[in-house]
């Protein structure tokens, strides 16, 4: 099986498909990887790491579409990309098809593609792969972004977020209660914050108040707890994600208005559209903007900033779903694993998820076990 991994740095993304160690994984096992030149500068990977564990280095994107079986995204495929896919080819990575465009999709399904999303790949027993590996990455991260822009030098309220002997700690208030909130939750909670958590899930919510030992409030979130907990945050974490959906608003401008100025903002849920009314989307290069006298930090691909971490978090999970699909073809890999069933957008053509389908207005066909 051929497999390709191609650079995405020019759309500010700093992670890879595949790692050094994943390739010699791969390559162990009979199947070809290229990789565009550079692809693994960004995480700490000179193109010699790749050849030296088997890989073969092309220097054009369009030689790792032209040459590859599999092409692996990290970011979703831009246009530009998206004419370079070959007919029948199987695309795997992160795609977030629900805040694409209706021709990019159509274009895609013209050319009887197969497209399987990281982010909407679920287990036997429910769990988010990608997301429950990548969020306790990007929970940690929180707390660092949350620190740096809470400085007076970032034009934050100028508070540190575990307090001192006899001044309080920041006020984290996390919206969601799933996978992301409760990487979330831990970190703000380990350093010293007073964490409140908002959710609509009561199975979860008391999951978090058991993981951490009753030190967390845990709220309904109704749109009165909501805009009580609003007012009271100095650091608001959006994480309300339905992989695979749009995610709804669940803060809006008159909840930011009453914050405190200075405050920060992480909206995690940006990736599939924000759960804040004033959230937009922003970059690595310039991370954050002012709204409503708060600080907005809305990065995507927020784990892009730990590269050489997430990069290898990544490839750990992904090399072993392609040994699976090269060792009995995809039609047979589907049909034994659950995740991979389920991570499908598309398939020869058509689209997978009825949400997907009705929001473009297409047909749809779910794969289902024989």
């Amino acid at each position: 099986m051929n497999i390709g991994v191609i650079n995405e740095s020019t759309k500010i993304e700093n992670r890879a498909g595949l790692f050094p160690s994943a390739v010699s994984f791969l390559a162990d096992k009979g199947h070809k990887i290229y990789v565009q030149s550079g692809a693994g500068a960004r995480a700490g990977y000179p193109d010699d790491e790749y050849t030296a564990q088997g890989a073969r280095i092309v220097f054009t994107k369009e030689e790792v579409f032209g040459r590859s079986d599999i092409v692996l995204n990290i970011s979703p495929l831009n246009q530009e990309e998206c004419q370079m896919v070959r007919n029948d080819q199987l695309l795997f990575g992160f795609q977030h098809l629900a805040t694409a465009k209706k021709a990019f999709v159509e274009e895609l399904l013209g050319k009887n593609v197969t497209m399987i999303g990281y982010e909407i790949m679920q287990d036997e027993h429910d769990l988010l792969p990608f997301y429950e590996s990548l969020s306790e990455v990007a929970g940690q991260m929180c707390l660092v972004i949350a620190g740096q822009y809470l400085q007076s030098n970032e034009g934050g309220r100028g508070t540190i977020i575990g307090g001192v002997v006899s001044v309080p700690p920041a006020t984290a208030v996390i919206i969601g209660s799933g996978v992301l909130a409760r990487s979330a939750t831990r970190a703000l909670l380990a350093a010293g914050a007073h964490t409140i958590v908002v959710g609509h899930n009561m199975e979860r919510l008391r999951r978090i108040e058991e993981m951490t030992g009753g030190r967390v409030i845990t709220l309904m979130g109704s749109t009165y707890n909501l805009s009580r907990m609003t007012r009271v945050a100095d650091i608001l974490i959006g994480a309300v994600l339905r992989p695979g959906e749009i995610a709804p608003v669940t803060i809006t401008r008159d909840m930011v208005k009453t914050m405190k100025p200075g405050s920060v903002i992480i909206d995690l849920a940006i990736d599939h559209g924000g759960c804040i009314e004033t959230s937009r989307l922003t970059t690595l290069e310039h991370p954050t903007f002012v709204e409503e006298g708060i600080i907005h930090y809305c990065v995507p691909n927020i784990t892009s900033a730990v590269s050489r971490t997430s990069t290898k978090v990544i490839a750990n999970l992904v090399a072993h779903y392609l040994h699976e699909i090269g060792g009995c073809g995809l039609e047979q890999a589907l049909e034994r694993n659950v995740a991979l069933r389920r991570g499908l957008y598309m398939h020869k053509g058509r689209i997978s998820k009825k949400n997907i389908a009705e929001r473009f207005g297409l047909d749809y066909k779910e794969v289902q076990p024989v």
